[in-house]
């Protein structure tokens, strides 16, 4: 079960939009003096509702990307049975349609070549595993759930 609280959104009008600062996507770290990332979601609102008003919130930064969106980078293609390979691509682009656009073979099989979902993440048959993983975001709730049998280096 996942520990921790992170904005997934902040409703109008509410306090939190009130702040003036984006926490969608952030983690709540610290309610008054006390340290929550730890903390399951009931016993995170519990100490929220029993802090003194004002509550004191700490959230975590909003990270800075190792690299920028659009910048030129090589992805390495490494297949059993064939020759690697380097691709030309760009941070922000789809993995799976740049790998396929340069004929990396991702679908092998005839039932993999007939039922793959067309990348909506929905049969797994694109995954793929990241030999290093440097710059890429942490795999997301919906990858681990969907591709769980995998070691956290393989995506979707």
């Amino acid at each position: 079960m996942p520990e921790g609280v992170k904005v997934e959104e902040v409703g109008d009008g509410g306090s939190a939009s009130a702040v003036g600062v984006d926490l969608v996507g952030r983690r709540l770290l610290r309610v008054g003096e006390v340290d929550v990332t730890g903390m399951l979601f009931d016993d995170v609102m519990s100490q929220l509702i029993d802090a003194e008003s004002p509550v004191a919130v700490e959230f975590d930064g909003p990270g800075e990307p190792m690299f920028e969106v659009g910048t030129s980078v090589g992805i390495t293609v490494i297949q059993e049975g064939k020759e690697t390979v380097t691709i030309e691509s760009k941070v922000g682009e789809n993995l799976r349609t740049v790998l396929l656009e340069n004929k990396v073979e991702l679908y092998r099989g005839l039932k993999k070549k007939m039922g793959n979902c067309g990348g909506g993440g929905q049969c797994t048959f694109c995954a793929v595993d990241f030999v290093e993983e440097e710059g890429w975001e942490p795999r997301s709730e919906y990858e681990d759930n969907k591709i769980s049998k995998y070691p956290s280096t393989v995506r979707l």
